[in-house]
């Protein structure tokens, strides 16, 4: 096996940096857009065969040194009596949303972290004999499963998931717990399975005030990976937007972070310290768009600033642009191996 990512997460020394892309999984290939439209995402998403399928594509069509499993975050929450349906217009939107005491107490925190997941468990047992590079688990930060759950999908204002934080903490704290427990379980399910790295996506998080996010969130964060370190295996955390607090939340557990393109990935490092590896953090748009040239000056100023962390892994600083081109993308992933390699 390729496992220059798992050294990079681990800090140890690399031939040449490794990379992936966020949200690799499908998003701009033809080949998953097609089978897209004969069936639909949800039903992909629970199809073990399938979800297996659109995982490996990035890895054969780019190169790339590890694989994520293809999932969305919507799904995590499922088990626990959410009730999820994908609108066209809309995307997920969960019926039956979280908003009072009742809702809260209803929840339940499955016995078998599997139940209700277990196409998930069984997508990763069918990857591993067709992997050459590592299996990144899929997790969602627990304040952005909550999010998701009280405003009953995506949100531009955020209306919900804030009154309910002011008008009723305590409540708040209940739900956060009952969600941090059933993640971490999950998540751990996924290594348990054969997963060599766990992500865990914290998209929502910088709608907070740093108050907020200390008193609500960050306690759950190490609860979870404090679970997740038994398994011995790495963790990565994107903590979106989160950099004006990267020193209040550098020794949350986690061993990489993920840096969005927002901040200088120098910066980042120094802030973060000697004890996490980082990874990212080119702006999805100069994939996509930029010229060779352009986009092999930002790989080379990557490159070089991640030399100065523990160690690096380099990823989009978002998810890729489902508009850009597979040759570009091919392009960004020959661009890193190259320019990265150490004589």
């Amino acid at each position: 096996m390729n496992d220059t990512f798992l050294k990079a997460c681990r800090g140890e020394k690399t031939d040449y940096t490794p990379v992936w892309i966020m949200r690799q999984a499908g998003r701009n290939l033809p080949e998953f857009r097609e089978l897209n439209a004969k069936v639909d995402f949800l039903s992909i998403c629970k199809s073990a065969e399938l979800c297996a399928k659109v995982t490996m594509m990035p890895v054969n069509t780019f190169g790339v040194d590890a694989a994520i499993m293809m999932s969305d975050l919507p799904l995590m929450v499922v088990p626990m009596g959410i009730d999820l349906k994908y609108n066209e217009k809309l995307g997920p939107v969960y019926t039956n949303p979280i908003r009072n005491k009742a809702d809260v107490d209803r929840l339940i925190i499955p016995d078998d972290p599997e139940k209700g997941l277990s196409f998930m468990i069984d997508t990763i047992k069918m990857l591993l004999p067709q992997l050459n590079v590592p299996l990144i688990g899929f997790g969602g930060g627990p304040f952005t499963l909550v999010a998701y759950m009280i405003e009953g999908g995506v949100s531009q204002r955020y209306f919900y998931v804030k009154s309910l934080l002011n008008e009723s903490p305590e409540l708040f704290h209940q739900l956060m717990a009952k969600v941090a427990k059933f993640d971490a379980a999950f998540c751990r399910a996924q290594l348990k399975a054969g997963a060599q790295a766990i992500m865990l996506f914290e998209n929502w998080g910088s709608i907070l005030s740093y108050r907020d996010y200390m008193e609500f969130v960050y306690p759950y964060v190490k609860e979870i990976f404090a679970t997740l370190r038994k398994e011995g295996k790495p963790i990565i955390y994107l903590a979106d937007r989160l950099s004006p607090i990267y020193e209040k939340i550098k020794d949350c557990g986690a061993d990489v972070f993920s840096i969005d393109f927002r901040v200088s990935l120098e910066d980042a490092i120094k802030r973060l310290g000697p004890n996490v590896a980082v990874q990212g953090n080119l702006d999805p748009f100069v994939m996509a768009f930029a010229s060779q040239e352009r986009m092999e000056a930002h790989v080379k100023e990557i490159v070089q600033m991640g030399r100065k962390a523990k160690g690096h892994i380099f990823n989009l600083g978002d998810g890729i642009l489902p508009e850009t081109p597979v040759a570009k993308t091919k392009a960004l992933v020959d661009a890193v191996h190259r320019l990265s390699r150490r004589s």
